[in-house]
């Protein structure tokens, strides 16, 4: 497969907000690489049965500490937002 052929073919299906998104995705990935390196966790989700994980500038280890950081979160967003209504 021609990922650059693939990666023109997609950007030119997106609309403008669509772009913008994905320009500010790209630049928070690269923000993983080079001096004073942030970590990311990405997760993609594959058909109804998959999900991948790619994990940069961090290993296994520190991905689930991120992961489970993220899944508290969450879980004070709804509770807070359980309050509200």
């Amino acid at each position: 497969m021609d990922h650059e052929q693939t990666l023109e073919d997609r950007l030119a299906l997106m609309n403008d907000d669509e772009k913008l998104h994905f320009k500010m995705a790209v630049l928070s990935l690269i923000s993983c690489y080079g001096p004073e390196p942030n970590k990311a966790v990405v997760m993609v989700k594959v058909g109804e049965e998959q999900t991948m994980l790619t994990t940069m500038n961090c290993d296994e280890i520190e991905a689930v500490d991120m992961l489970l950081e993220v899944n508290n979160s969450f879980k004070s967003i709804f509770n807070f937002s359980r309050l509200l209504c």
